[in-house]
């Protein structure tokens, strides 16, 4: 390798280390928060981990990939249950969402970068920012030549551009590519909310 002292026997070895090291290319798992150096890796880690394991809801149609989520499903879906801010209006679905919105809200607590001036509101946010901004990682898309910079947007568009999933609004024709585009033009459309520059 010509950027550090690796040495492959294979030119594909080569080319799969520098994505990974120095191009910092990663596969997610669109079943977990895994994130694989190689398609190889993410081929043998969703065999391990995901082939065939459901948890079917007893209420509804729904399947989760891990008993956690099926429970989580089931407290927020089928029993209502929600979590209140005391501070605001707010209202989770679940108890770590209501934590994230009072610490990021009501908390000021904040992330700071040490490489730039961007403070996030969650650990994980700023994990996200540093791996976008800073060490370039991007997530392929296996179906095109689309690179994320996280995880979270390669999955949007692959529900976007080949899966072709929308989000119809229900109070007229309009269809979403994202469940944001949809409340936002709920609010704009059909709330009449608007929001006016101060300069």
């Amino acid at each position: 390798c010509d950027q550090c002292d690796y040495v492959a026997t294979l030119q594909s070895s080569l080319n799969r280390h520098k994505q990974s090291i120095h191009e910092g290319i990663r596969y997610p798992c669109d079943h977990c928060n895994y994130d694989a150096t190689c398609q190889t890796h993410l081929n043998r880690h969703k065999k391990s981990k995901h082939k065939g394991i459901r948890y079917p809801c007893d209420q509804c149609d729904y399947a989760a990939t891990t008993y956690s989520s099926l429970k989580k499903h089931k407290k927020s879906i089928h029993e209502g249950i929600r979590y209140s801010c005391d501070q605001c209006d707010y209202v989770a679905t679940l108890q770590s969402s209501l934590n994230r919105h009072k610490k990021s809200k009501h908390e000021g607590i904040r992330y700071p970068c040490d490489q730039c001036e961007y403070a996030a509101t969650t650990s994980g946010s700023l994990q996200r920012h540093k791996q976008s901004k800073h060490e370039g990682i991007r997530y392929p898309c296996d179906q095109c030549e689309y690179a994320a910079t996280t995880s979270s947007s390669l999955i949007k568009h692959k529900q976007s551009i080949h899966e072709r999933i929308r989000y119809p609004c229900d109070q007229c024709d309009y269809a979403a590519t994202t469940s944001g585009h949809l409340k936002t033009h709920k609010q704009s459309i059909h709330a009449g909310i608007r929001y006016f520059c101060d300069q």
